[in-house]
């Protein structure tokens, strides 16, 4: 089943979305990112898989990539292993319980980041080359958005701090075997991936790469096989602490966050949609960027559990 809208509705719904909330004040700017964030910007750009794309505000305004660095490794990841295969590196049995990051005392160990995050790091190959690593992961980040990413030094010299501080490293050695590699490696890597900046832009064409199956919709080229696109899919619906339940429930599309303030969601077959406004609530969540996605996906029905897949008229 197919539902058919026009060009001209999506617009109008990007626009209705962004006068809507281009004026809310609510929320504060992460202090991990204040020094590089103007307060009261927002920018929305949509990316449909053809290519076509409706931008408002500050769409082009570079943001910290955060978490949303996820989707470019789990392309990585998923070219590398089967989706089975990457379930038991990551400690996920096919019940879908999960192992547990505990120092050798038995305490948790808490980090600035995400662990799902740091242990796709530590299992992209070439294992022990955190250069080698970088290049696969950006030159995939390149091949989806097609564009090299800007880098913010601030943000990673705070997470090198406070991994520093924590003594994360070598409490994670200490765990024996949560990873193939030594952590300090894989901390470090992550943290410099955290700290990458993209556009609302230039990460809505990477979400609209991963709707079109990995194909690029402006270059043309396929940047990863279009058979791992639906678990692709699947890890951004399932992954997110806090936040990724009520999103769907609320909108109906996966999506991935950035404590920058950016939110990004992707509907296969039809494109993605990335809000940037850098006020976030207790959670890390943009309040202006979430109520703008929310808003344009009930105006145009757009929900990836729905029977009818939405076609945007030429």
């Amino acid at each position: 089943m197919t539902r058919k809208i026009t060009y001209a509705d999506v617009q109008k719904a990007v626009d209705e979305a962004y006068e809507l909330y281009k004026s809310d004040n609510n929320g504060t700017v992460d202090p991990r990112v204040a020094a590089d964030s103007k307060p009261g910007i927002f920018g929305i750009s949509l990316v449909l898989t053809d290519g076509r794309f409706v931008d408002k505000g500050d769409a082009d305004v570079l943001f910290d990539l955060g978490p949303i660095v996820k989707i470019p490794l789990s392309a990585v990841l998923l070219s590398q292993n089967s989706p089975e295969g990457l379930m038991k590196k990551a400690g996920v049995c096919g019940c879908c319980c999960k192992a547990k990051t505990h120092d050798a005392s038995g305490d948790k160990v808490d980090m600035p980041f995400g662990r799902h995050g740091l242990k796709a790091v530590s299992n992209i190959e070439p294992l022990g080359d955190p250069e080698g690593k970088m290049k696969v992961i950006n030159d995939m980040l390149v091949a989806m958005s097609g564009c090299e990413p800007a880098f913010c030094d601030n943000l990673y010299k705070s997470l090198k701090d406070e991994i520093d501080k924590e003594n994360i490293a070598a409490r994670l050695t200490a765990t024996g075997k949560e990873f193939p590699e030594e952590p300090s490696l894989s901390l470090d890597l992550y943290a410099r991936l955290l700290a990458l900046k993209m556009s609302a832009r230039q990460v809505s064409v990477m979400g609209a790469t991963l709707a079109a199956d990995g194909r690029n919709p402006y270059s043309g080229e396929y940047a990863f096989d279009g058979k791992i696109a639906p678990y692709m899919v699947t890890l951004m619906a399932t992954r997110g602490r806090h936040f990724i339940k009520g999103w769907l429930m609320r909108t109906g599309l996966p999506a991935k966050k950035s404590f920058s303030g950016a939110v990004t969601v992707v509907l296969p077959g039809f494109g993605a949609i990335t809000a940037y406004g850098p006020e976030v609530d207790a959670r890390g969540t943009s309040i202006k960027g979430a109520q703008a996605i929310a808003y344009i996906a009930d105006k145009l029905g757009l929900n990836v559990f729905a029977s009818a897949r939405v076609e945007v008229e030429k």
